[in-house]
C-alpha cells in the first residue's frame, strides 16, 4: 500500500517536472514574458498553468497574465486562473452571439476575472448557474443583460443601500450582505453578464459636473457599447437611466468631469475610484464623448427633482404630484425615491419655465405642500421633508369619562367662568402625551355647546351669514360625494359693486354655476355669497373680513366643511375680494383665486402670501381703473419678495392676452384650486397689516393691529424668531406640530433672546380654539413676547 502511494507521488512529481521543464522552454509573448518575471513565487504554477491549458484557449490566458496587476500575479492561484478562463470559454461557446463577438472585446470584457479592485474571488461557476436560466431564449447580449438586469437583483435579494459595508464589494460579499453601493451593484451585474458570455465593463464619473458625487453603472457590447444602470432596469431598454441627462453634461478633458470604461487591457489612462483615488491598478478608455450631449438649454423647460425625507432625513417613496397652480389638469404624478435608489437618482419632471407649482406628498393621511418657483434656473432640486407625524392614540376609558364633560362644561360656562376655570393637572399631561386625540375631543365640545353658537344656527339654517348690522344671504349646493375628511368649501364671489340691487342680485344669481361643477376633482360645497350691500367696495371693508371668519365658522361646526380645505374665488367685483379678503386672512384658506379684479391700495400686500396659494386672471385689454397695470405690478411685487428662493409665495398672475373685462375663461377654477390644502401651521410667516381689524394671523396675535405694523416670523428646530417693525404686542401660540416641548424653547426678538420651557395647557387649547373656531388654529401654549 505504502510502496503504491510512493508510486504515484514520485509520477506526479516527474509529471509536474516535465510541465515545469516544458513550460520554461516555451516561447511566450514578451508582456507574457515580463509579467511572469514579476511574479516572484507564483511563476512557477503560472508557467505551468501556460503549458498545460489547450491551445485554442492559451490566448485567453496569455492576455489575462500579461495585464494582470503585480498584486494579482504574485497571489492569484493558477488553478484559479485555469477555471476562469475555461468558464469563460465555455460560456461563449454557449452563447448565440458567439459568431459577431469580436476577439478583443471577448479577452477584455467577457474573460476578465474582476472589474475594479474588488476582492479577488471565483465567481464564474455560482454566477453562471444563477444567471443562465434567467436568459434562456435571448439571442443578443442587450437583450440578455436587460433581463439579468431585471430579474438578477431580486433573485439574489440585493438592493442598493448606503449602509454597505464598503464601496467596490465582490460579488459574493453583496450577496452575502443584500446591499450594495453603485459600485457594489455594477460589479455583481457585469460579472453576472461575462458569466454567460455577455461583454460587460464598469463605467462612471469621478463627480457629476452639478457636484452631486460619483456614479458608477454597466457598459454592455452589443455591435458597439450601451450603458445601463444596474438594478435599475428601464422598459426603454439600454441606454436610457435617471442619470442620462447628468452624463449629457460630462466634460472630456475635466478628468474630475469626465466618464471612463473600465478595462482589464493596460492603458495610459486609469480608472478614477472615489475610495481610493491614489490608485493606478485599474485601466480605463475615456468615453465622455458617446455621452456627452448638446448643452444648449431648453430655455421652455426647467427640470424639477424631487426628493422627499422622513423626518429623520431618510429617503421615503410616496405619492407626488406636481401642479401649475393657474391650468388645469391633467397634473403631473410620480413616486419619490427610497433609501434603495441611488443617492443621486430623483424623481423628475419636465415643467414648462416661467410657472408657478405647487408639489404635493402624500403620506397616509398627511399631506404636504410646497411651492416651487422656478424663475430662469435649468434645473432645480426640490427637497420635501415631512414633519413627525402624531399617531392618534385612544383615550383611555378613564380619560374618555372625565375630559369630555369638562371640556363641554367649560365652553357652555360664561366668559367670567372661563376666564378662571381650571382644567385638572391631568388633562394637560393627556394633552402632551396624545395631543391629537385631546384637540378632536375639544373640537368635538366646542361644536356640541348651543349657547355660542345659537345665532350661528340660525343664520346657517337661513343661508345667511352675519357680522355686527352687517348680512349676506348665500345660495349653497353640494357636488359629487363627501370626501373622508369633511367637505371642502369654494366660497365664490359675484360681480357688480355700486350698483342698483337689481344688478347685484342679477350678478348673485350668475355666480350660481359661473364656476363649472367638476364632481371628477371630488366632492365639494359651492357657496354663491351676496355682498352684504350695493357699494363698490362691498366685498372689501372693514366689515367683510370678520363676515367671511363667521362664514367658514358656520360651516365648520355646522356644515361639516374640513377647515383644511376651504377656498375664496370671485369675478370683477367679486375679484377685488379676493385680492382684499386673501392676503388679510390667508390663514383661513386652502387657495384664493381673483378673476378681472386687482390689488387696492393700502388693502392688499403680496407679503402676507407666503405660503398659501394665490392666483390672478384679468383680461390683457382690461385697462379700466388701472386693473391691468396694478396686476402686473402685483406680479412683480411677488417676483421681487421671493428673490433666489423657489419655496415661497405660491402666486401667479395670469394675463389673457386680447381679452376685455367679462370675457375671461376662469369658469373651470375650481378643479385647478381643489388638490390645495391648506397649512395652519407654516413654519414662516410674514404678517404686514393693513387694519386695526385682524388681530390673528396663523401663530401669531397681537391686539393692537394697526396698518404698516409688520411682523416677519420662523420657528423651526425648538427657535422662533421674530422681527418687528412699527412696535405693538406680540403673543406666539404654540404646539407639538411646530415644536418640542420636551426641549426649551429659544426666542429671538429683533435680535435679542432668550430660552424658555413651555408646557401644554388645554385651557390655552380650549381658549385659542373658543376664538378662532378652527381645530387646527387653536394652539396648546401662548407666549407673550417683549
Amino acid at each position: 500500500m505504502y510502496l503504491s502511494l510512493i508510486l504515484c507521488l514520485v509520477v506526479s512529481l516527474c509529471a509536474f517536472t516535465q510541465t515545469v521543464s516544458q513550460a520554461a522552454s516555451q516561447p511566450w509573448p514578451a508582456a507574457v514574458q515580463s509579467a511572469l518575471a514579476r511574479s516572484g513565487s507564483n511563476r512557477a504554477g503560472l508557467e505551468a498553468a501556460l503549458a498545460s491549458i489547450p491551445e485554442n484557449r492559451r490566448p485567453g490566458l496569455e492576455f489575462l497574465i500579461a495585464n494582470m496587476p503585480d498584486e494579482d500575479l504574485e497571489n492569484i492561484q493558477p488553478a484559479m486562473l485555469l477555471g476562469n478562463v475555461t468558464l469563460a470559454y465555455d460560456a461563449l461557446d454557449a452563447a448565440p452571439w458567439k459568431v459577431r463577438l469580436p476577439d478583443d472585446i471577448f479577452l477584455n470584457d467577457v474573460l476578465p476575472y474582476a472589474c475594479l479592485d474588488e476582492k479577488r474571488e471565483d465567481w464564474r461557476a455560482d454566477l453562471r448557474a444563477k444567471s443562465a436560466p434567467l436568459i434562456e431564449g435571448c439571442q443578443t447580449p442587450g437583450e440578455a443583460a436587460m433581463k439579468l438586469n431585471e430579474k438578477l437583483f431580486p433573485l439574489v435579494n440585493v438592493k442598493y443601500s448606503t449602509e454597505r459595508a464598503k464601496p467596490n464589494q465582490a460579488p459574493a460579499e453583496t450577496m452575502a450582505s443584500g446591499i450594495a453601493s453603485c459600485s457594489g451593484l455594477s460589479i455583481l451585474l457585469a460579472d453576472a453578464c461575462r458569466s454567460v458570455g455577455i461583454p460587460a465593463r464598469v463605467a462612471g464619473t469621478p463627480m457629476w459636473t452639478n457636484m452631486r458625487g460619483n456614479h458608477t453603472w454597466v457598459e454592455i457590447w452589443d455591435n458597439g457599447w450601451h450603458y445601463v444602470g444596474a438594478a435599475e432596469p428601464d422598459a426603454a431598454g439600454l441606454d436610457h437611466g435617471w442619470f442620462a441627462d447628468d452624463a449629457g453634461k460630462a466634460l472630456r478633458d475635466v478628468p474630475e468631469h469626465a466618464i471612463y470604461a473600465s478595462s482589464f487591457k493596460k492603458s495610459a489612462q486609469y480608472f478614477p475610484m472615489v475610495w481610493a483615488p491614489e490608485s493606478r491598478i485599474v485601466p480605463a478608455v475615456n468615453v465622455t464623448d458617446r455621452y456627452a450631449k448638446s448643452l444648449t438649454a431648453d430655455a421652455n423647460t426647467v427640470k424639477l427633482e424631487v426628493k422627499v425625507v422622513d423626518a429623520k432625513g431618510k429617503r421615503v417613496e410616496l405619492p407626488v404630484m406636481v401642479r401649475d397652480i393657474v391650468s388645469g389638469p391633467p397634473f403631473l404624478t410620480g413616486t419619490s425615491k427610497g433609501e434603495t435608489s441611488d443617492l443621486n437618482n430623483f424623481l423628475t419632471f419636465d415643467v414648462p419655465a416661467g410657472r408657478v407649482y405647487e408639489i404635493t406628498v402624500t403620506n397616509d393621511d398627511q399631506i404636504v405642500q410646497q411651492p416651487f418657483a422656478p424663475g430662469k434656473v435649468a434645473s432645480s432640486l426640490v427637497e420635501i421633508r415631512l414633519e413627525p407625524k402624531h399617531k392618534w392614540k385612544d383615550l383611555s376609558a378613564d380619560d374618555q369619562g372625565k375630559l369630555p364633560k369638562s371640556l363641554t362644561d367649560y365652553f357652555a360656562a360664561s366668559p367670567d367662568q372661563q376666564a378662571s376655570w381650571k382644567f385638572p393637572k391631568d388633562f394637560d399631561r393627556m394633552l402632551r402625551n396624545n395631543e391629537p386625540a385631546v384637540r378632536k375631543a375639544a373640537w368635538d365640545a366646542y361644536k356640541a355647546a348651543p349657547a355660542i353658537h345659537d345665532d350661528a344656527r340660525k343664520d346657517f339654517d337661513a343661508h345667511q351669514v352675519r357680522f355686527k348690522e352687517y348680512l349676506s344671504p348665500y345660495i349653497l349646493k353640494t357636488v359629487g360625494t363627501r370626501p373622508a375628511g369633511g367637505w371642502p368649501l369654494f366660497i365664490a364671489m359675484h360681480g357688480g359693486g355700486g350698483a342698483p340691487k337689481e344688478v347685484n342680485d342679477s350678478q348673485w344669481e350668475i355666480m350660481r354655476t359661473h364656476y363649472k361643477e367638476h364632481p371628477e376633482a371630488g366632492g365639494y360645497q359651492y357657496l354663491a355669497l351676496r355682498a352684504p350691500n350695493d357699494t363698490w367696495n362691498g366685498f372689501y371693508d372693514v366689515y367683510v373680513y370678520p363676515l367671511i371668519a363667521n362664514l367658514i365658522r358656520q360651516f365648520t361646526v355646522y356644515g361639516d366643511v374640513d377647515p383644511n380645505k376651504v377656498y375664496i374665488m370671485g369675478y370683477s367685483h367679486g375679484g377685488y375680494g379676493a385680492f382684499a379678503i386673501g392676503p388679510k386672512e390667508p390663514d383661513l384658506f386652502a387657495a384664493i383665486h381673483a378673476s378681472a379684479g386687482a390689488p387696492t391700495d393700502g388693502e392688499t400686500t403680496g407679503k402676507t402670501l407666503r405660503t398659501v396659494v394665490f392666483t390672478a386672471m384679468v383680461g390683457g385689454l382690461d385697462t379700466a381703473y388701472g386693473r391691468l397695470d396694478r396686476d402686473k405690478k402685483f406680479a412683480d411685487d411677488i417676483v421681487a419678495l421671493r428673490g433666489d428662493r423657489s419655496d415661497i409665495y405660491p402666486v401667479a398672475v395670469d394675463i389673457a392676452e386680447g381679452v376685455e373685462h367679462p370675457a375671461l375663461n376662469d369658469r373651470d377654477k375650481v378643479a385647478v384650486m381643489y388638490p390645495a390644502v391648506r397649512n395652519a401651521v407654516p413654519r414662516e410667516v410674514t404678517w404686514l397689516m393693513t387694519d386695526d381689524v385682524i388681530h390673528d394671523f396663523y401663530w401669531l396675535r397681537t391686539d393692537t393691529p394697526a396698518k404698516q405694523r409688520e411682523l416677519d416670523a420662523t420657528c423651526r428646530d425648538n427657535t422662533v424668531t421674530i422681527t418687528t417693525a412699527n412696535g405693538g404686542d406680540v403673543t406666539a401660540f404654540l404646539d407639538s406640530r411646530l415644536i418640542d416641548f420636551g426641549k426649551p424653547v429659544t426666542f429671538t426678538i429683533n435680535g435679542k433672546s432668550f430660552r424658555r420651557k413651555l408646557a401644554p395647557s388645554v385651557k390655552t387649547l380650549c381658549e385659542t380654539m373658543l376664538r378662532r373656531g378652527d381645530p387646527d388654529l387653536a394652539f396648546a401654549a401662548a407666549v407673550q413676547l417683549p
